[in-house]
Formats: C-alpha cells, structure tokens, sequence
C-alpha cells in the first residue's frame, strides 16, 4: 500500500560475460534499465552501444499483424463483448512456445494471404466497376434503338438526358425557353422512375452552347453512351453473368481464408512474442560498452536485490555492482505495492497519472472518498443490489484476468456504498415504496421509513448542507495530504506554511461565516479572530517566498489570499466546496428519475399487471445505466479537480523491468 522503495543499480561487467548476465536478467525482470550515458554525457566519447538490431522482429511482426487483419473479419469464433474492454492474455508453456517458434511456417502463410489479399482487391475493383456500368445500363434501358444508330450521326449532336418531371413540365412550357433554344428537337422515351424524365435531345453543334445553358438552368442529367454495340439489354444480360462470376470468385476466396483462420491463436501468441523481443531489443539500447566492460545501469526494488545479488556470483562473478538511493530531480520509475482490500482503486490511480516516486500512493487515501462520493450520487437500494449482483458476475466470470476483476471489485464495493446510502436516504427504485404501488403497508415501505435518516426531496436544506459539510472535510483532508507530501519530500517548513496555515485559517473563515446564521459563543469568535488574523499575516508574509524582491513578496502573499495566486485561495475554496453540491444534485436526479417511470408504470398498468412489470423493468434498467455514468464520472472528477489539484503531484514513470512484458500472451514457466 505504498511506493515501493527502488535502489539506483549499476553494474560493470566484463564483455565476455555480459549477454550472459543480461539473458539471466531478462529471465528474472527485475531491473528497470536507463541509460548511463545520459546522466553522464562526458563519458560518450569512451563508450559505445552494443550491436542490436530490432530489423527481424518489425518483419515478423509486420506479417503477423499482416494475417491478422485478413483473417480476424471473417473468423466465426467471436470473443465475449467483455474482451474487447479487458482483453484476457494467451496462456502458453514455454516448450509451446519453442515449438511453434520453431516450426510454424509463417513465411507460407504470408505468402498465401498476399495472394488472397491481393486477388480480393483485384476482384472487389472489377465488382465496382461492374456494378457502375450497371446502373449507369439501367438508365438505357428501354431504348428502340441500338446504340450504334445513334453515334452514326455526322451533323446532329445527340444527348441522352434525365430531368426531374416537375422542370421538365416547366421547360416545355415555358415560351421564352423554347425559343431561346429554337434549334432543339426532342423525343421522351418512357423510363420506370416516375419521377424522373428520359429525353433524346438533338441540336446543330453550332447552337450547342446556348442550347446547354438554357437546360442548366433545369437541372438536367447527362446519360453517358456507353461504348458498345449492340441492344442495352444484351450488354446487361452480360454484365449480371460478370457479376455473378465475380461474386463467386469472391465466396472461394473468403472460404479460404476461413480456412486459414484456426492459426489465429497461433499468430496472436507469435505477435505476443516478437513484440516483447522488439521491446527487449529496444531496452537493450540503453547498455553502454567499453573496451572490456559492459555498463548496466537502471532501478531495483530493494526486495529484489538478494536476486541481483545471487545472480552476479553466479553469472558473472567478476561483475561489480554499485547502489545508492534514488535522488530528488532524477526521473525515478514508480512500482505500486498495493494490498488486495485497496487493489480496485489503482484504476482511479491508473487513470489520473502515476504519482511522483518522492512523494506517497494517494491510493488508500481516495477509496473512501470515492465510494462516498459514488454512493451519494447514486443512492438507491435496488440499484445498489443490482450493481453488486452484477458486478459478482463479472467478477467470476473474469477471475482469470486481474485486470477485470479488479475493475468489477470497484463497483462492487461501489454497489454496496449505493445500497447503504440508498437505505439512509430512502432511495428505493425511486419511489416504489408508495402504496399505490405496491400496495398499503408494503415490505419496501416499512423498510424505508426504519431506515431512512434524511429525505432529500422533503429535507432539501438539510441534504445540501450536509454534502457541502463533506466538502468542506475533503477540502481540510487534501490540504493535510499536502503538507503530508511536503513533510514527505523533506520540506517541513513548505508543510506548515502552505498546508498548516490554511489548516487554522479557513476554519476561523467558516466560523466567522456561520456566526453571521447562528448564535456563536463569544470565546469561540474571539478564537476565530486571532486565528484568521495571524494566519492571515502569515500567509502574506510567506505565500510569495519564492518570488524576487520584498514588494513582489508581499504583493504575491496579499493576492494568495484571495486565489490568484499562491497554494490555495479563498476562493477556490468556496468554488471547490460549492462543487460538491452536485453529489446531491445527482442523487435527486437518479431519484427523479425512478419516480418518473413508476408514475409512467402506474399509469400504463391501469391496463394490466403485465404492463405495469414491462414498464418498471424497462424503465428502471434504463435510469440505472445512465445513472451509473454519472455516479462514476462526477466522483472521479471531485477526486481529481478538487481534491488531487491540492496535494497531488503527478509525472510518475511507470516501473518497466528488463523482462519478458506481453498483454497478448503470458508464458507458464515450467
């Protein structure tokens, strides 16, 4: 529950011993590699990279993602929905793996789907085009003359034309049209399309132009003659055999590639694989080499250095390894040991950024806040239930795969932080509870009123009050994180002064603020006073340390109280507080909601039971997943804006180890 401690490594290894050592390393995963030569730069010029070249698994791989592609569509096993959000590692052995290394010929089956591939290609253009010609064919159809008779003019121009019935009825009759295209003769030749038009126009080439700009103006469609001789239908009668041709050439193709999609597994685990070596061949890019030394440098968790340790005597026992501990401003990687009651969260976690390794796992500290947060915004027993049932399922259905399961183990303790506050709120599928629902002293009615504690929708006041009480909470939580994580990163005085003056300063502000509404003891006014006097010095005196010259101290301390400037303000602790009043804006809407669809069920179950059950279901089912949205996005956006931008410092890089690293596969080692 907690950072885990690294330790800064670097090893000097004789060249012969090195690509032992390193493969040995590799094996266990336990060393995040970096690369020495850029913390000392001086030293480039006495070493050099070790000859790696990653050229052999971009092939392999671009092949593999290659076949993929192709064979992935038409592939008839289908994995669950659930997959595609928490995709499940291939299990293999190790002496499978070597195997299908060995003895796959992946060369082969490129080969056979470059061919497919590109026979596909070649047929669906051919398709296209043959179905292009046919539809343009269709606007022919019907014609009392073979093509060729009509391109055997000399001095008539032909065009075969389409115009919308309504402006070709507004062409004919209209006198200044006719005769402004005195030269133009036509013949209508019946077409399908009622509304459409077919026309054989014939004009002088010598008037063309004019007779072209008096039909633009109606909206005209040119049918371009196809080049053959011969009958439309004839030219159609063949063009569907083509098709038909074409089409099946098409279902032999795709039968193929059906036939090549049981390596599917197979080419996934490949692509798994030379993934990782690509990646290893990149990491190893970070090794520097002398004449005869090989320099490893990287991080180690401190529980892992008895396995360096062993391996060094074992592997290369002339090998010399230096440690230090990791030094504020060095880009140390983040490894987060987290228990099982607090793995679910590290997706809150995962999702905001890793935290800054000098500092401390904001984990522990944001699960209560969460579900609190979730709870209140959806707040209703049955939809609790449901989501903790659901979730159950998910859970066992994806036990194999922690990252899912996981997932789920969220809103599964979310489901019961809704139930709880559903119960004290008296959120039960909105208002189900009713008599005229369920009937005159109903199970859900007892159960409301003995349990509910504040009606949001009777006690409105007293509802907001106290989400805004829970801000305010938060608020003081986050700002003693904040001096928490200074006091972590060995700055005790930037605790105290941008953490513990906040602290004493905004409760004497809320004290003076409530003494305004309530009655007050004189003794405690007069404790509010000091304190937001001499913290209020204090904060103007220091907020503005760090700036240059005395005014622009003063000035920068005297703005930080306001919010402008400076650690906190003010003002963004009124804004921060008012923000939580969406937990209760929330909460009524999912209530609202509910007793929407119970007013709409009563009123359709006048009719029949039947309805009544239909409606609630439906109804019901929809408000708990649009509900559940904004249950999970508002509380992770308090957690994030008002609370994290108090205290937490992100730009974590994630601990990586030198090691064998796949989503897609995940070796068992014998």
């Amino acid at each position: 529950m907690a950072i885990e401690r690294l330790k800064r490594a670097t090893l000097l290894v004789p060249n012969s011993e090195g690509k032992l050592l390193t493969d040995e390393l590799y094996h266990l995963g336990i060393l995040h590699l970096i690369d020495i030569a850029t913390h000392f730069p001086s030293a480039l010029a006495h070493l050099k990279k070790p000859t790696v070249s990653s050229k052999e698994a971009e092939e392999k791989l671009q092949k593999l993602e290659f076949l993929l592609s192709i064979l992935k569509p038409v592939s008839t096993t289908k994995r669950p929905f659930i997959e595609d959000f928490f995709p499940l590692p291939i299990q293999i052995r190790e002496a499978e793996l070597e195997e299908l290394l060995t003895s796959f010929p992946l060369d082969r089956f490129y080969e056979e789907g470059k061919d497919i591939e590109f026979q596909r290609r070649s047929l669906e253009a051919a398709l296209r085009d043959t179905e292009q010609e046919i539809q343009s064919m269709k606007d022919l159809l019907g014609l009392p003359w073979p093509l060729d008779k009509l391109r055997r003019l000399k001095k008539v121009k032909l065009r075969m034309v389409l115009f919308p019935r309504i402006y070709w009825e507004a062409l004919t009759m209209d006198p200044g049209a006719t005769s402004a295209a005195s030269g133009l003769a036509w013949q209508e030749i019946p077409i399908e399309d009622k509304k459409r038009v077919r026309v054989l126009l014939a004009f002088l080439p010598q008037e063309e132009e004019e007779v072209m700009r008096v039909l633009n103006l109606y909206h005209f469609q040119e049918i371009t003659l196809p080049a053959f001789s011969g009958r439309i239908e004839d030219r159609l009668k063949e063009l569907e055999s083509q098709r038909k041709s074409i089409l099946e050439k098409q279902r032999v193709l795709k039968s193929r590639l059906i036939a090549l999609t049981p390596i599917i597994t197979k080419l996934e685990v490949l692509s798994g694989y030379w993934e990782a070596q690509r990646n290893k061949l990149l990491q190893e890019g970070s090794l520097n080499c002398s004449k005869r030394l090989m320099f490893i440098s990287g991080y180690i968790r401190e529980k892992d250095l008895p396995t360096l340790e062993a391996t060094l005597q074992k592997k290369s026992p002339r090998a010399c390894a230096f440690y230090r501990d990791p030094q504020p401003g060095e880009a140390v990687p983040v490894s987060l040991a987290l228990s099982r009651a607090f793995r679910p969260a590290k997706f809150l976690v995962d999702m905001f950024g890793l935290p800054n390794y000098f500092t401390f796992d904001p984990t522990p500290f944001i699960v209560l806040n969460f579900f609190i947060f979730f709870g209140l915004c959806f707040s209703d027993v049955v939809y609790g239930l449901a989501l903790i049932g659901l979730s159950y399922w998910f859970m066992r259905r994806l036990k194999t795969n922690p990252t899912a399961r996981d997932f789920f183990s969220l809103f599964f303790y979310a489901g019961i932080s809704t139930t709880i506050f559903g119960a004290l709120t008296g959120g039960w599928a909105g208002d189900l509870y009713k008599p005229e629902y369920l009937g005159k002293g109903n199970l859900l009615l007892r159960l409301k009123e003995s349990l509910c504690v504040i009606d949001p929708l009777t006690d409105i006041l007293v509802a907001l009050v106290c989400v805004l009480a829970l801000g305010v909470l938060n608020q003081f939580y986050a700002l003693f994180l904040l001096a928490y994580k200074e006091y972590r990163m060995g700055r005790p005085i930037d605790a105290l002064l941008d953490g513990g003056l906040w602290l004493l300063f905004l409760p004497g502000i809320i004290i003076l603020a409530c003494s305004v509404f309530f009655p007050v003891s004189a003794e405690l006014k007069k404790l509010a006073r000091v304190l937001v006097m001499v913290c209020a010095v204090g904060l103007i005196l220091t907020q503005g340390r760090r700036e240059k010259g005395l005014v622009p101290k003063l000035l920068t301390g005297l703005v930080s109280l306001y919010g402008i400037m400076g650690t906190y303000g003010c003002t963004s602790f009124i804004g921060d507080i008012i923000s939580y009043s969406r937990l209760l804006a929330l909460g009524l809407t999912t209530t609202i909601i509910g007793m929407s669809f119970n007013i709409i069920a009563g009123l359709v179950g006048s009719a029949s039971i039947v309805f009544f059950i239909l409606t609630l279901i439906f109804g019901h089912t929809l408000n708990f997943f649009i509900s559940i949205i904004g249950a999970f996005v508002h509380p992770a956006r308090l957690i994030f804006l008002e609370f994290f931008g108090r205290f937490y410092e992100v730009g974590g890089l994630r601990f990586r180890p030198y090691g064998f690293q796949s989503t897609k596969i995940q070796i068992l080692r014998e």
